[in-house]
């Protein structure tokens, strides 16, 4: 026991001899020494625990308030801040919204704990270093807020918007037979970025006291004006009518799809216009359907067939409008409804287009109708194209068609006798229908005539050489008739004609025969017709 007791004993001196020295240390060489003018801790600042003088947030002035007093009055300022007004004007309207409503908030929200060491109870050491940072100048921090010119648009784009409008230009229509003008209308629009940022700019601005922001109208101007169709004529600059078969239904209902998209198209001085483009897309979606048309030197069925005389009828009326013509191609065998050298083959698949230009110095519109069907079982197309006229009042053109070769050179139709068609007495119609008519070999060139007072003072030649194949035609018949076909005198015109097997012409009725020549007429034709497995019905 004796033994650690002596050991207790000097470890007990030991340390009390260590902490003394350090004792002594520390007051010998302290961290950091106070002036010898400063005699006591009283003197120094924040004793109290407040905020000393020339310690200021945003202009106001925190001495004698604690760090809690602080922080109440510098978040009045920040929410007054927040406050503020923005004042946007555009046009005669303007829109009020304060910088909360646009996003804002408070960016540096501990800016008063940040300047907390003024305030410190802390040793006389950190009350000192705050002093000396004073005696250097006043210490003044900035409320800070932040924005986002993104979530500032979203709150006022909507009330550009609404104050915008769209930049429309002048339309015009033709409505049972005048034209109706929709006038043009000029845009207006603002810029929202610009407009949030400078808001945004302004309001990081803690000195202003409101924001103003005039957004100025940006003007656009319609490309086409109510005024260049005040001039329209009521009479077409050209014009031009074709006949179709309306019994030919496909075909028809081809014709009057493609005409619709011909219908109302408004074109301006040199711009070019597309037959095929008006037409649009030529597939049964699109309300085509399979019709007769030409595919090197044969008659076929393909969708679309028809819209060639759509396009030909609509040559003609740009012929007589005198539009400037970029792009046509005659077909490759003549058409039934238009003289040689006036036609105009389209073809998507072969890539022909009709194109021509408005060379003019108005707008031109464009009116394309199918009449009802006629007695003789034609609709007609008509195609019109008004615009401003320019041209003379004595002044007139013609076209003409020059015929250089016509000639058939073999065989005219090929025949089919189609056991469905009646045998017997009936009208041709009943007897024998032409299925493909006979195409000429044909060589022709257009001209144009210039007349003054009726008089031609210009020939102008429009197509130079156009030339088409020759074609032999189908015709289908009862099986009691022979078909006979001819070229007229003319050289240009193909007759048919038809007869019973017997060579009896045939008529609507039997002529007035006695009954002894009936008799004889059945028996020879009882006998023909049999003989080609066909039984005649008297």
């Amino acid at each position: 026991m004796r033994h650690l007791k002596r050991i207790t004993v000097t470890l007990g001196s030991v340390l009390l001899l260590t902490f003394g020295s350090a004792l002594a240390v520390f007051a010998e060489e302290p961290a950091e020494s106070a002036p010898a003018s400063v005699q006591s801790t009283d003197s120094l600042p924040n004793k109290t625990g407040t905020f000393p003088a020339n310690v200021s947030v945003n202009g106001i002035s925190l001495e004698g308030m604690t760090l809690e007093e602080a922080n109440t009055a510098v978040s009045i300022e920040a929410e007054r801040l927040l406050e503020r007004n923005v004042h946007l004007t555009y046009s005669d309207q303007a829109l009020d919204q304060s910088l909360t409503s646009l996003g804002f908030t408070w960016a540096n929200p501990n800016v008063v704990n940040d300047l907390s060491s003024y305030v410190s109870r802390g040793n006389f050491i950190v009350r000192y270093k705050a002093m000396k940072e004073l005696e250097q100048g006043p210490v003044s921090q900035s409320i800070e807020l932040a924005g986002d010119t993104e979530q500032i648009k979203s709150v006022i784009s909507p009330a550009l918007e609404a104050a915008s409008s769209t930049a429309r230009d002048a339309s015009v229509t033709r409505e049972n037979g005048q034209f109706v003008i929709t006038p043009d209308q000029t845009g207006i629009s603002y810029d929202a970025d610009a407009a949030a940022s400078s808001i945004l700019s302004q309001a990081l601005d803690v000195s202003a006291e409101s924001i103003n922001y005039n957004a100025e109208a940006i003007i656009t101007e319609p490309s086409i004006t109510a005024d260049v169709f005040s001039n329209f004529s009521n009479t077409p600059l050209g014009s031009s009518t074709t006949g179709f078969l309306a019994s030919d239904s496909n075909r028809s209902d081809n014709i009057r799809r493609s005409s619709q998209g011909v219908n109302g198209n408004v074109f301006m001085p040199g711009e070019e216009i597309s037959a095929l483009t008006m037409f649009g897309d030529v597939t049964e979606e699109n309300g085509y359907k399979a019709a007769g048309t030409y595919l090197d030197g044969a008659v076929i069925d393909d969708i679309g067939g028809g819209i060639c005389q759509t396009s030909s009828t609509l040559y003609n009326a740009v012929l007589l409008s005198e539009l400037q013509v970029t792009k046509r191609n005659p077909h490759s065998m003549a058409v039934d409804y238009l003289p040689p050298s006036m036609d105009a083959m389209v073809s998507y698949k072969a890539g022909y287009d009709f194109t021509f230009v408005n060379n003019t110095d108005y707008p031109i519109y464009i009116e394309a109708y199918c009449s009802n069907v006629g007695a003789n079982g034609y609709a007609n197309l008509t195609i019109n194209i008004y615009g401003t006229e320019t041209r003379p009042a004595n002044r007139t053109i013609e076209y003409r068609s020059e015929i250089l070769l016509w000639e058939y050179p073999g065989t005219l139709f090929d025949f089919v006798e189609d056991p469905s068609m009646k045998l017997g007495w009936g009208d041709y119609s009943e007897k024998e229908a032409t299925v493909v008519n006979v195409h000429p070999h044909i060589k022709s060139k257009l001209y144009k005539d210039v007349k003054i007072d009726g008089q031609v003072t210009e020939t102008v030649e429009i197509n130079s050489l156009d030339e088409y194949r020759f074609s032999t035609g189908t015709i289908r018949h009862s099986p009691d008739v022979n078909v006979e076909v001819e070229v007229a005198d003319s050289g240009r015109a193909v007759e048919v004609s038809l007869e019973f097997l017997d060579g009896t012409p045939v008529t609507n009725v039997a002529p007035g025969w006695s009954q002894e020549q009936m008799d004889a007429f059945n028996s020879r034709m009882r006998s023909l017709c049999a003989a080609k497995g066909i039984t005649w019905p008297y």
